[in-house]
């Protein structure tokens, strides 16, 4: 009772609404449930039923058709006349004889049905006339008479019998086989027998039930004889075996109940074919229906989870509708928490509500004026002190000193210290003015020269820079001290540690409407690691440039970003490297002519 006491009136009102619409819910899905687990169980001994009686029915649709094949040979009558005449005699020459008349009435009666395995014809003095679907006719003589001639010769003379499954002698392949015997026509006197034997794959293909795929895993098809054989398992384990199981139960009145078989317990229904005089037996695994149950479940479940989920929100919003105006005020002041100090309270028509809201917007109001007096004096004196240090160093002032000494240097004679003070000062020049205006790739290829003077005097002949920019190329508008930091990076970098034997290559072309400008040296490359991290820092599309590190050299990621926002993501800085092997770099851009650039600046 303590922590009901403790709960907001929000969390009060969503459970009280909440518990009552579960309550509701729960006990309608519990009569659902239970009501379709026992609908599941009936109709899956109604579908067992109708299996039953498909298979029958099937089954013996195409035993007709088998002895409507048989009465074919039966009533042949070159069969008929060898058979009568084979009476007469019993030589070699008849046997012969028998045969190769008996060959070729054989193959048409047999030939267009794949199912047929072998035509056997047997006469009364044991002589067997074997064909085979390999189309070979065998001829042997029979030590003594079939199990199933006598059964035969008992019953009438139109009768036949279907033999269970049993493997064949010479192929051993499964067969089943349907015999009779050959009476003459019209004296009606047995002359002979005759059995054919199918294939029974070929009741594979015939017992499909393609509308119970879901059923199949659970599913166990026999046919059976009197004697528990097994003629047919549609999961192949125990055709032409004998079945270990109590069949008592197909003298029983009901054709359907419940059994148990190797260890599990399982749904039947039978069939007894008149024709056939066989059994269809079905088998549906409880674990069928269990998995029926799990599904309902599931369903359940989830229907469940979903109607909570209504629930919830139907509650949420009618416990949120009755205490908004409460929640609206404590939302406000947890943002002025966080810093938002321009937020303030509205007027909500209830009066102590609104002389809160009146007293809390007056204080705001004198923070933020004392947050403003604190900042803009903490502004004036940040200004304050930039353009002080500013004003420690004029560029202009280097800038001058270096041109006169250039001017002292060529009075006294001393010519190197002129050049270098004239390349120095075109440097500063260079670097000092229009920034952020575009120059043409002939004034930064003029701003390298001076640059590799000044280092040729420095490290004479340790390298050597080699250009190969077209003519044409020069006149190409390009971003303000983009090359040049590449050929600065290699020098500080790269060939840092070469005495002799450096080189930097730079070179350049057009590709279409593109510039491609490349920078390469033969230097100590980037170790792997450290080149992976500028490539990262390189691609990224949000990058801001903070500290530099050593390895990255001079400003690559902000050459990166201001090629990016001159000319868009597309463009810009690709970097590789191999360790002692060099590094390259390239800088790709779209070629506009300088002049062009300049007449739109003017315009």
């Amino acid at each position: 009772m303590s922590h009901w006491k403790k709960l907001s009136l929000k969390s009060k009102m969503f459970l009280a609404f909440s518990s009552v619409l579960l309550f509701i819910i729960s006990l309608i899905f519990y009569v659902f449930y239970h009501s379709n687990v026992n609908e599941i169980k009936k109709q899956t001994q109604s579908l067992s039923t109708l299996l039953s009686r498909q298979v029958d029915r099937t089954l013996e649709l195409y035993f007709q058709d088998i002895e409507r094949l048989s009465i074919s040979v039966y009533t042949d009558s070159y069969i008929q006349s060898n058979l009568t005449q084979y009476l007469e005699g019993n030589g070699v020459i008849d046997d012969i004889t028998v045969k190769n008349t008996l060959f070729p009435r054989l193959f048409n009666h047999a030939y267009p049905r794949a199912d047929v395995e072998n035509i056997y014809i047997y006469t009364l003095d044991g002589t067997v006339y074997d064909y085979s679907k390999r189309q070979s006719m065998d001829v042997r003589r029979n030590g003594g008479t079939e199990a199933w001639q006598e059964e035969l010769d008992q019953a009438s003379k139109d009768r036949f019998l279907l033999l269970p499954t049993m493997e064949h002698g010479s192929s051993g392949k499964q067969v089943i086989s349907l015999v009779r015997n050959i009476h003459h026509i019209p004296l009606r006197n047995k002359i002979g027998a005759m059995k054919i034997s199918i294939n029974a794959e070929a009741m594979q293909s015939l017992l499909v039930l393609n509308s119970e795929e879901q059923l199949e895993e659970y599913l166990r098809v026999f046919i059976l004889t009197d004697e528990k054989d097994v003629v047919y398992d549609n999961h192949h384990y125990l055709t032409g075996e004998k079945m270990d199981l109590d069949t008592s139960f197909l003298n029983g009145e009901s054709p359907v109940g419940d059994i148990q078989w190797e260890g599990g317990n399982y749904l039947f229904s039978y069939e007894k074919s008149d024709y056939t005089n066989w059994n269809t037996l079905i088998l549906i695994s409880d674990e069928w229906i269990k998995t029926e149950q799990r599904r309902i479940q599931s369903f359940f479940i989830l229907t469940g989870m979903l109607t909570i989920t209504v629930i919830a929100v139907i509650s949420y919003f009618l416990s949120h509708h009755i205490t908004r105006p409460l929640e609206k005020m404590m939302k406000k002041m947890r943002r002025v928490e966080r810093g938002e100090l321009r937020e303030r309270m509205n007027a909500t028509g209830t009066m102590e509500i609104d002389v809160v809201s009146r007293v809390y917007n007056n204080m705001l109001d004198s923070i933020n004026r004392l947050i403003s007096e604190v900042y803009e004096a903490k502004l004036t004196e940040k200004n304050a002190k930039i353009t002080a240090l500013q004003s420690q160093i004029n560029p202009h002032f280097l800038y001058n000193t270096l041109n006169i000494m250039k001017s002292i240097s060529r009075v006294k004679g001393v010519e190197e210290v002129a050049e270098i003070s004239e390349s120095l000062a075109d440097l500063f020049k260079y670097s000092m003015k229009h920034l952020k205006k575009p120059v043409s790739l002939r004034e930064e290829m003029a701003h390298i020269c001076n640059y590799m003077k000044i280092q040729n005097y420095r490290f004479g002949d340790r390298f050597t820079l080699q250009c190969d920019i077209p003519e044409e190329l020069l006149t190409a508008s390009i971003p303000k001290l983009t090359v040049q930091p590449l050929i600065e990076n290699a020098v500080n970098h790269g060939l840092a540690d070469r005495k002799r034997g450096g080189f930097i290559e730079l070179s350049g072309r057009r590709d279409g409407d593109i510039l491609t400008i490349i920078v390469k040296d033969n230097g100590k490359g980037i170790p792997p690691q450290a080149l992976q991290q500028i490539q990262q820092r390189l691609s990224a599309s949000n990058f801001i440039e903070k500290t530099q590190n050593e390895s990255e050299g001079i400003g690559l990621v902000n050459i990166q970003q201001r090629i990016r926002l001159l000319y868009g993501e597309t463009f810009g800085l690709t970097l590789e490297s191999n360790c002692d092997s060099g590094t390259t770099v390239t800088l790709e851009w779209p070629f506009t002519e300088h002049s062009l650039w300049a007449e739109m600046e003017e315009k």
